[in-house]
């Protein structure tokens, strides 16, 4: 049985909480919060000990992973000292505020045999997945172009304040949804990030984050994409049209897919696919037991931050 510790109670936690648990082959060990209420709320129900310095954490309990869920600026130090430990690591994306953070921590990672998976979760997410699967068929014929859409209010009260801080967050909208919009973008066409083009806005008042941008980007597949974003007072959405030679997809990512062959839309059965958290965890832990390569390692969630640092300069 694989001991976890979480590092980070934050509201995100509780989906990987519920993923440890229902893996026959991991349990809670504790869970680490500044906020030492917050810790013990996310610790009790699994019998978890209780700590509010994640450091204290890694010297006092025989750790085999940990999920780190803090502040972007914090994933470097959190990340290094995991591996100090000898201890694998599933890190919330965005992985870093820089590129270059993010190279520190894969060299690290590698210098002491850890793991290091970065929680894009879009290859675990059900209707993403049932597209992926109607694409490779060739059902649809060839992708010709991808338009992704999401609006939400990014400046609402109850966010966390340290997200409209530029030097923690590292960026506004871009840096948290871009992450995953790029994410869905390379898992649905199998491909990479060759070119990004955009320009965003920083027009809210109290902070230097980014509310909205659009961009075009490029795969190495050849496949050109649009993703919009929008943060300011809007109704949410998290819409993907993928736009085939032979005919659509309508993607509502945890929500729906549907399908068009020139009629109308219509619904795609997405029932078989587990939640997409456990299906990450499974994954995760895979790759520890067998040793293999994982999908969403340190060099993918890199590749992804470098593309959101071509936007912002």
């Amino acid at each position: 049985m694989l001991k976890v510790g979480m590092i980070g109670a934050g509201i995100i936690s509780a989906s990987h909480l519920a993923a440890v648990a229902n893996h026959p082959d991991t349990c809670l060990a504790a869970v680490a919060d500044l906020v030492e209420e917050k810790a013990r709320q996310a610790a009790e129900p699994y019998g978890a000990r209780v700590y509010t310095d994640y450091e204290a954490m890694l010297a006092q309990e025989p750790l085999d992973l940990a999920i780190i869920n803090l502040p972007h600026g914090l994933h470097e130090a959190c990340v290094l000292a995991c591996a100090g430990r000898g201890v694998h690591i599933l890190l919330e994306k965005p992985m870093a505020t820089t590129y270059a953070a993010c190279r520190r921590m894969i060299e690290a990672c590698q210098a002491a045999g850890v793991l290091l998976q970065v929680g894009h979760l879009q290859r675990y997410i059900p209707q993403n997945r049932a597209a992926h699967e109607i694409l490779q068929s060739g059902r649809l014929g060839k992708l010709a172009m991808v338009c992704d859409l999401r609006t939400n209010n990014y400046f609402k009260p109850e966010r966390p304040r340290w997200f409209l801080d530029k030097a923690m967050a590292g960026g506004g909208i871009s840096m948290n949804y871009a992450a995953h919009s790029l994410d869905k973008l390379c898992y649905l066409t199998d491909s990479s990030i060759a070119s990004i083009t955009g320009s965003c806005t920083c027009w809210q008042p109290g902070t230097e984050v980014d509310g909205s941008a659009q961009m075009l980007v490029r795969t190495q597949s050849g496949t050109s994409a649009s993703i919009s974003l929008c943060g300011y007072r809007v109704v949410p959405q998290d819409v993907t049209m993928l736009f085939c030679t032979g005919g659509a997809l309508r993607l509502q990512t945890g929500r729906s897919l549907e399908i068009t062959e020139g009629g109308a839309y219509s619904p795609v059965d997405t029932s078989q696919y587990p939640d997409a958290f456990a299906a990450q965890w499974a994954d995760f832990i895979s790759g520890v037991r067998g040793g293999r390569n994982l999908h969403n390692d340190g060099a993918y969630a890199a590749a992804i931050v470098r593309a959101i640092e071509t936007l912002y300069s």
